[in-house]
């Protein structure tokens, strides 16, 4: 497979290399991924980087949007292409130092899986705004107000478990993704918003955005239908190419560990004090899964500062591994990023994506176990060296049981991780 890419666009001048590497999907709709370094997904990243790749996002949009210059957007660009953790952290202040204000205060929706935490930062750089993110999740005693369908993913059917009452609201929606290609799943969740609440204008914002003239007619098209104007803002924009033949099957077999678990210290957490359940559930209320305004972003900020305190009590020598779970992302980024020490984020995921140890590739290694909070559903982690961490910090967002981890917590036995916290945020 190969994949050429035209850049047309880069308003920040961001080096191409900063945002992604390339990986082979294991799906017969798509059958490349532009892995990102950016959300701390895939890839390992001081967990200050996606937080402020989404305030450049925001900012970026902000300016396209006002047909303003922000004094400041150059000092976060610039703190974002740091590797020192010092500079990272002042840009992040600065960048928390200035929020936004729109004339109308913006309802923002992040798509899960990857794009949920990009999402939820990108809400955090306005005064005023709402946040929620789509979800795969099916909760029992809740129907979503809307169902859309996201085509070329592993798993296609999304929710949104929004607030009626705000989306009835005359606000500008910002949908968030991390790229969109042909932009189909952007449209669907338009045409459902459309049907149920219907306004004059969404915007799209993504990091990549590598639509075809074809794509951006069917934009157009909608818009014509609808009557609306759909405005998409990105931070890298172009056009791909893509020969070959995609995945059906993986090439060699997902590694399944085997290690003796016996060889991990195990420490297990309940933060449950710091973060507010739903009702009747054993998820988080504050977890944008559910809808959040700016009147809980203290809470959950402090909520963060709190978890990580406690475990910045513990001796967490060399380099630490932080893992969020799945969809649960921001809130392990952010008690990540209060973390002292050598600090690197990623997270969990449902996708599937061919492993290759080979040089410039992607994804250099990966695992698959079942997730310990759903045991019926695969999880995959990707690119954890073996011998490069001491330690670990695992996240989830329910409470799991030692039965229910075991086979990821032996991932970290076979990688010489020989300490690992089991958080559990429930």
């Amino acid at each position: 497979m190969s994949v050429n890419l035209n850049i047309s666009q880069n308003k920040l001048t961001i080096p191409v290399d900063e945002f992604f590497s390339m990986a082979a999907r294991i799906n017969k709709k798509r059958g490349f991924l532009f892995v990102s370094k950016m959300l701390g997904k895939h890839i390992p990243v001081d967990p200050y980087k996606p937080l402020l790749a989404s305030g450049l996002l925001a900012l970026s949009y902000y300016e396209s949007l006002t047909d303003t210059s922000l004094d400041h957007i150059k000092s976060v660009t610039n703190g974002f292409l740091s590797d020192d953790r010092k500079e990272l952290s002042r840009a992040y202040d600065l960048l928390k130092s200035k929020p936004l204000k729109l004339q109308e205060a913006p309802i923002v929706i992040g798509f899960a899986e990857t794009a949920t935490a990009l999402g939820h930062a990108v809400f955090d750089c306005f005064d005023q705004a709402y946040y929620i993110h789509t979800t795969r999740e099916a909760v029992d005693q809740l129907t979503p107000e809307f169902n859309f369908k996201e085509e070329h993913s592993h798993a296609v059917d999304q929710r949104c478990y929004a607030d009626e009452s705000i989306l009835r609201r005359n606000h500008p929606i910002l949908l968030v993704d991390d790229e969109i290609t042909t932009g189909r799943t952007c449209l669907n969740i338009i045409k459902e918003l459309h049907a149920k609440y219907p306004r004059k204008h969404y915007s799209v914002l993504s990091l990549l955005d590598w639509r075809l003239e074809e794509h951006m007619n069917q934009y157009t098209a909608l818009e014509k239908e609808l009557g609306i104007t759909i405005t998409v803002h990105s931070l890298l924009k172009g056009t791909i190419e893509f020969n070959g033949k995609p995945l059906e099957e993986p090439l060699t077999e997902f590694h399944s560990s085997t290690s003796d678990r016996s060889e991990v210290v195990i420490k297990k957490h309940d933060f449950s004090t710091y973060f507010e359940r739903l009702p009747g559930s054993s998820y988080l209320s504050n977890s944008g899964r559910f809808g959040i305004d700016e009147s809980v972003r203290e809470k959950i900020e402090e909520s963060c500062q709190n978890a990580s305190n406690q475990l910045n009590k513990e001796v967490l020598d060399g380099k630490t591994l932080c893992l969020g779970t799945g969809e649960f992302m921001y809130i392990p980024m952010k008690i990540a990023s209060y973390l002292q020490g050598d600090v690197y984020y990623h997270s969990t995921t449902r996708s599937p994506v061919q492993p290759l140890d080979s040089e410039g590739y992607a994804i250099r290694s990966g695992f698959s176990f079942p997730n310990p909070e759903d045991q019926e559903v695969q999880h995959y982690v990707y690119n954890i060296p073996v011998g490069k961490y001491d330690s670990a910090i695992i996240m989830f967002e329910k409470e799991v049981s030692e039965e229910e981890t075991e086979e990821l917590i032996s991932i970290m036995a076979e990688q010489e991780i020989h300490k690992v916290h089991l958080i559990s945020c429930s």
